[in-house]
């Protein structure tokens, strides 16, 4: 897989480097806008006509569909149909900003593009609450919008336990009670989507009124939280809940390997479970040795100290800033909770 922070894109954090290990640091938390110009997201987006050719010079146009175009670098974003109207990132921005209620001021943790912006996002910090009393999670939004044609303006909650940085997707609350606790039927992500059709200020009000599901969210993952975290486990239930884990996302653990391959595989896997162990061990004044430290140990490892692959290692931990909020460890880390909450 290509990394994913492209030659013209740019990152803004605020305070640490500690949420995506890159990006320009700043001390103050930006305003949106502020935020697109700091994230050098102060471009548009241009459609251009499409055209098609024989190899013999005759050429026609493509009624149907037009090339998306980044303004500053006349990058190609994504062919989308006619009827298909680009989200500024300047609307974006500003669409956050109206987010606010009453006299808030809306302050973003980080802003940025990916894929020589295909992709861009604005992350909105929320107000942070604890765990046991000392254990901090900050709860934000992330408004992300793509400008490739596959990827609508979403509103997605979504965690970070300040301690490492790790994240966790929220999940709506009203899930089927005869469900709750089962590993194998996993709640849905909460998330609200904006097409890419008619004027984004006309949907501002409705957004507001949607998120009131993120309250909603917020309050019943608390709520799974503290079971977690009053939760007490036995070692072995440690054990078997990151062999599980790793077992389901990186493949079965080779209990009598049979040749190199497999050897180098068990010992793969067992390095990383000690590594699992050990971040659980560190994180016991916060944790305790409860199911809410189990979680935090495996989503820990998954999303900071898992072994980056590849020869290119900077690369590599570029793509984290994608897999933590819109792809495959995001999707993990909730498997890891809701089979936590089963223990």
């Amino acid at each position: 897989m290509a990394h994913e922070i492209g030659q013209y894109d740019k990152v803004v954090l605020h305070r640490t480097q500690a949420w995506h290990g890159l990006g320009i640091v700043v001390q103050d938390a930006p305003t949106p806008l502020e935020a697109l110009q700091l994230a050098g997201l102060d471009w548009e987006v241009g459609q251009w006509p499409l055209y098609a050719t024989d190899g013999e010079g005759n050429r026609i146009a493509v009624q149907d569909n037009v090339l998306n175009v980044r303004s500053d670098t006349r990058t190609e974003l994504g062919i989308v149909g006619a009827g298909w109207q680009p989200i500024q990132n300047r609307e974006l921005a500003e669409f956050c900003g109206a987010l606010a209620q009453e006299d808030d001021r809306v302050l973003i943790e980080s802003a940025g593009s990916i894929r020589n912006g295909r992709k861009v996002w604005f992350l909105i910090k929320g107000e942070s609450f604890s765990v046991r009393g000392a254990d901090e999670v900050t709860p934000y939004i992330c408004a992300s919008c793509g400008h490739d044609g596959c990827t609508a303006l979403r509103l997605t909650p979504t965690t970070v336990r300040v301690v490492c940085s790790n994240t966790l997707h929220m999940v709506i609350p009203d899930q089927d009670p005869a469900d709750r606790g089962r590993s194998d039927r996993l709640p849905k992500q909460a998330c609200y989507v904006v097409r890419h059709c008619g004027k984004i200020d006309r949907k501002i009000q409705e957004a507001r009124a949607a998120l009131a599901l993120y309250g909603r969210s917020l309050a019943g993952m608390r709520e799974r939280i503290d079971v977690l975290s009053a939760r007490e486990l036995s070692s072995q239930q440690l054990e078997r809940f990151l062999v599980e884990m790793y077992a389901r996302h990186f493949g079965a653990i080779p209990g009598n390997p049979q040749d190199a391959k497999e050897q180098r595989r068990r010992d793969q896997s067992m390095s990383a479970i000690a590594a699992m162990v050990r971040r659980f061990e560190d994180d016991r004044p916060l944790a305790g040795t409860t199911a809410w430290g189990a979680m935090n140990a495996y989503t820990g490892w998954l999303q900071n100290d898992r072994p980056l692959r590849g020869k290119d290692v900077e690369r590599a931990r570029e793509k984290q800033v994608h897999s933590r909020l819109f792809g495959t460890d995001a999707e993990r880390s909730l498997e890891a909770f809701t089979v936590a909450l089963a223990l």
